[in-house]
């Protein structure tokens, strides 16, 4: 298979995982910082172990390879957001949760980890964590918005001042455009 090829099957398998875990319908490259360097090939390696691992439903191994990927290339923000994909369908949300605040870090910009993180915030019911973490998603892409309100995760803050507050402000900013 060419490279190309793997990394549009890559792409099109962490696109599904986030659709069926409700975390965001696109798959996505690199990074979304469009100067991000592209990893080396033993992290890619590991990455795309991990992804076929995770395929396979070997989540153990998925979780190793992903660690590796991470080892040889720490500043590539793929394997911790798949990562926190793993981990966050595992129920464990507190790894979730710091996969994706690590993403975030390396690519501020990351609509899809903050909305991930606004997420696992609110399955914790940690809300005001959750409405900053949708602020920044809805900040960098304006779909977030649209994804939030149909989104399970989020019914029991919908009504909250802070969330009908984002949805304001989203008005507001648009209609300034």
């Amino acid at each position: 298979m060419t490279t190309l090829y793997k990394w549009n099957a890559l792409l099109l398998i962490t696109g599904l995982m986030l659709y069926l875990t409700g975390c965001a319908p696109k798959a996505i490259p690199y990074s979304q910082n469009t100067d991000a360097l592209e990893p080396n090939e033993v992290a890619v390696a590991h990455y795309n172990w991990g992804i076929q691992s995770a395929e396979n439903g070997n989540f153990a191994q998925a979780i190793t390879e992903l660690e590796l990927a991470i080892q040889n290339e720490p500043g590539w923000v793929m394997p911790f957001f798949t990562l926190g994909v793993i981990y966050g369908n595992q129920g464990e949300l507190d790894r979730a949760i710091q996969a994706w605040e690590r993403a975030t870090q390396l690519d501020t910009n990351f609509a899809k980890a903050h909305y991930n993180l606004a997420v696992a915030y609110s399955h914790k019911e940690e809300n005001a964590r959750s409405i900053a973490s949708l602020r920044e998603a809805i900040r960098i892409d304006k779909a977030a918005l649209t994804t939030a309100k149909a989104d399970p995760a989020f019914e029991h803050i919908r009504n909250t001042a802070e969330f009908q507050a984002l949805e304001h402000a989203a008005e507001e900013k648009h209609q300034q455009n």
